[in-house]
């Protein structure tokens, strides 16, 4: 299956998870176009300031990659800034958030893993 960046379909999102502001997604792949084996596959973009607030993945898990800018991101009680290129795994229960704390826009691929 291939999609072209025209056909990700936008959605602003405001306060995720308890976080601040609003952030775009661009979802990549459904769940059922993935068959059920995640549940989520998006780009999310998030200007300065706005954040995802912390919350718990089990069973399930997600990944973060960083695709531009700097993200700051709390992962199992411990805080890191991490950029493009890097990435983040939080599962078995562990709680994980991020915020954009400096002055531009970033953005990863956030995969969430049933």
């Amino acid at each position: 299956m291939f999609k072209t960046k025209a056909e990700l379909e936008k959605t602003v999102v405001s306060n995720l998870r308890g976080g601040k502001g609003d952030l775009d997604r661009f979802d990549i792949f459904t769940e059922e176009e993935m068959l059920g084996k995640a549940r989520v596959c998006a780009i999310l973009s998030l200007p300065p300031g706005a954040s995802i607030g912390e919350h718990p993945h089990g069973p399930d898990a997600e990944i973060y990659f960083i695709l531009t800018g700097t993200l700051r991101v709390t992962d199992d009680g411990v805080t890191r800034d991490v950029s493009v290129g890097d990435a983040v795994y939080t599962g078995g229960g562990k709680i994980h958030g991020v915020e954009n704390v400096s002055d531009k826009e970033a953005s990863m691929l956030a995969v969430v893993i049933n």
